[in-house]
């Protein structure tokens, strides 16, 4: 019947569009988390999502030259053969969408990206499929008529492309608004992902085991049975405690490092608030004094005595640097921060010297300043007290279109840069826990404000220099 031909052309239709759009939310999916729980080095560009489309342009071309191939009735062996190579090249097309995507170790992370979105999109499809078997009773009749009598064609698969598509969909939507659009960064450790690893072979294993067993101890439909309830069960467990337990310990630890942060940052606001009431304090007294310290020098001087008249001003002239700021660097937080970490370089027996000024301020939030600054000095600080010789300088250069601050510390080694400005988590401190994303954390706010981090390492010196835009976009 016509009508029911064109039904089914339209479902077959609908199936097509609903397993692309999967694959595709998948490629932008395994993009976001890899930046938002594995640290890696990730900028998302409109061009870089509208690239992604690409993948429906492979499967048309596919599409086209598979009908211009083969004109007669196409068996189920021949969908299959076909599905296998449609699924080729559009796994392909996403190693060069990673390839792009990323920004360091380029064909190392692609493999890797492309490995993840191979389990994740079969994960999808197994979950999808298994769950569609369990609620049609899960018997070997089912089996085959999904797989082999109506492959990627009918309701059946219709309703399966729909599940999934909504499973992905959600996961996305979760991804993005609730980490990556609000940039919330919660690196999961290797431990956690061994962890994972370890619990996706328990139950890629485990769901197999009816299978194994003699037929003289279980029929073929209880067989068929027990797989399904384990596939549909197992599955949906494995997308669920796993991701979460490793999401939840990783936001404690992020929380952690935050709070650190906001820490450093109400110090300073302390630290300023103390300093601007003794400054008022300091000024006050000195306004009280001044008229009597100008009358005893008028009068050293009408009766003659010019030297005693000039070590009196000398004296009150360092009254009154004893009133100016310690350190100005042209923006308040940065003074403050400066203030503090010298403090605990004088403590440590660090030498510092700052040198340039950042005219008009840096223009940015404060916990910003904390993230960035607070964090390079303390590293600097931390290395320069391994020293024979601590010393630790800023630097504050300014061109027509950036301000440059340079923080240079002595250090007992050469450093590899390639590794300390990686999102991999490197660190050479003992409490690999608690260290290694630090420079991740300042590159990624540096690049928030269109800012440019580099470092230099040499046998005995350290220097991170800041490239920060003088004018905001």
């Amino acid at each position: 019947m016509p009508g029911a031909e064109i039904s089914a052309n339209i479902t077959d239709v609908t199936i097509s569009v609903l397993a692309n759009s999967v694959f595709i939310i998948s490629m932008l999916l395994i993009i976001m988390v890899s930046a938002c729980f594995l640290g890696r080095y990730i900028v998302l560009t409109k061009k870089l999502v509208f690239s992604s489309l690409g993948v429906l342009l492979v499967v048309v071309l596919e599409n086209v030259i598979f009908n211009m191939i083969i004109t007669d009735d196409v068996s189920t062996e021949s969908l299959v053969i076909t599905n296998y190579i449609t699924n080729g090249f559009i796994f392909i097309y996403a190693f060069v969408f990673y390839l792009f995507a990323h920004k360091e170790k380029r064909i190392r992370r692609a493999i890797e990206s492309v490995i993840c979105l191979y389990l994740f999109t079969l994960y999808i499809a197994t979950m999808s499929q298994t769950t569609a078997i369990y609620f049609l009773g899960g018997t070997e009749k089912e089996f085959e008529r999904i797989f082999l009598v109506d492959f990627i064609t009918g309701d059946i698969w219709l309703l399966i492309e729909v599940q999934a598509f909504v499973i992905t969909a959600a996961l996305f939507a979760l991804v993005y608004f609730g980490f990556y659009r609000p940039k919330k960064m919660f690196i999961i450790p290797v431990p956690y992902r061994i962890f994972f690893i370890i619990w996706i072979l328990i139950f890629t294993i485990v769901p197999f085991y009816p299978a194994l067993l003699p037929s003289d101890r279980i029929t073929t439909g209880e067989r068929y049975s027990f797989m399904s309830i384990m596939f549909a069960i197992g599955i949906n467990l494995l997308g669920l405690i796993a991701p979460v337990f490793m999401i939840v310990f990783s936001t404690e630890r992020a929380l952690r490092s935050k709070n650190k942060y906001q820490e450093t940052y109400l110090a300073a606001e302390l630290e300023y608030i103390n300093q601007y009431k003794k400054q008022q304090t300091e000024t006050r007294a000195f306004r009280h004094d001044i008229k009597n310290n100008l009358a005893v020098t008028q009068m050293m001087m009408d009766e003659g005595h010019i030297e005693e008249a000039r070590e009196h001003i000398k004296d009150m002239l360092g009254n009154v640097s004893s009133l100016s700021q310690k350190y100005a660097t042209g923006d308040d937080m940065l003074d403050i921060i400066i203030s503090m970490k010298a403090d605990r370089m004088e403590e440590l027996g660090i030498s510092f010297s700052l040198d340039g000024v950042a005219d008009g301020g840096l223009k940015m939030k404060p916990m910003d300043m904390c993230s960035i600054f607070a964090n390079a000095l303390d590293n600097a600080i931390e290395a320069a007290s391994e020293c024979e010789t601590p010393l630790i300088s800023v630097n504050i250069k300014r061109t027509d279109k950036f301000f440059i601050i340079k923080i240079a510390n002595s250090a007992t080694a050469k450093a590899d840069i390639g590794k300390l400005l990686s999102s991999s988590g490197y660190t050479s401190k003992n409490d690999k826990e608690h260290h290694g994303f630090g420079l991740m954390n300042i590159r990624r706010t540096v690049e928030d404000y269109n800012g440019v981090l580099k470092a230099e390492s040499a046998d005995n010196t350290f220097t991170l220099s800041v490239m920060m835009p003088r004018e905001r976009k």
